[in-house]
């Protein structure tokens, strides 16, 4: 299925959503943002570390928005299209990346408590350190490194997926059910809260900043207050979309 706004989106075994290929690009963000209220306009800016986003720069993933924002647009998406757009859940998540079968959940199952359990499977389904020529996502390499450095940050020695920030999604191979960055490119907010305490929102599949095993698993998950991106921040998202329930039998 394909929105008016372009954005594709396809179903997901063992779910009742169909997921967006791509995470949310700056051009989404930007139609949402021309015909609502007062929306934020952290978003706008695509310079990080000095590394100013120059081509392509509409196809980016939008970054600095909160879980907030991402909700927001999800509502303001649905009136526009007369659909029920939503942020995944983090088992819906877990299930796109590949992780269905393999995280055990029960009603009581939190994702801290999943946080980096499955521990050797990652988006690019290979093995760690990702190889450049699998095209495995964008994550901090030697793009980055050269173009955009700065003092605290740690690189993918011999990685180079082309890309100093982020990269125009879809850039690099889909998962075995088409969907595009489940790893690399920017952090995306799904629905669930953290743990029982209910101060912070989940986030997934790493981005463009970071370059360890861990932040790189399948299963790791960020944590971040839902008001709050911060400045510079690499958190985006994506969307699905409710699937109508079957019509009862006449």
């Amino acid at each position: 299925f394909t929105n008016t706004l372009g954005m594709k989106f396809v179903p997901v075994p063992g779910t009742d959503v169909l997921f967006c290929i791509h995470e949310t690009r700056y051009k989404d963000y930007a139609a949402y943002a021309a015909d609502a209220q007062g929306v934020d306009g952290a978003w706008k800016n695509q310079t990080y570390d000095g590394y100013a986003i120059t081509e392509r720069n509409e196809d980016h993933p939008v970054t600095q928005v909160s879980w907030g924002d991402a909700q927001a647009f999800c509502a303001w998406l649905s009136k526009k299209e007369g659909k029920t757009y939503r942020l995944p859940t983090d088992e819906e998540w877990s299930i796109a990346v590949g992780l269905g079968r393999a995280e055990k959940r029960t009603k009581d199952t939190t994702p801290a408590r999943l946080n980096g359990k499955e521990n050797t499977e990652f988006p690019w389904g290979g093995d760690f350190p990702p190889n450049s020529k699998d095209m495995a996502g964008n994550y901090s390499d030697e793009s980055r490194k050269a173009k955009a450095p700065r003092g605290d940050a740690q690189y993918l020695e011999g990685y180079d997926d082309g890309y100093p920030t982020t990269a125009p999604v879809m850039s690099f191979k889909p998962n075995k059910l088409g969907i595009y960055d489940l790893g690399g490119n920017v952090w995306e907010w799904v629905e669930d809260w953290f743990n029982v305490a209910k101060v912070d929102r989940v986030l997934r599949g790493g981005s463009w900043k970071n370059q360890s095993v861990d932040f790189l698993l399948s299963s790791r998950r960020g944590r971040w207050p839902p008001g709050g991106a911060g400045q510079f921040s690499p958190r985006g998202f994506r969307c699905v979309i409710e699937l109508s329930p079957p019509a009862p039998p006449s």
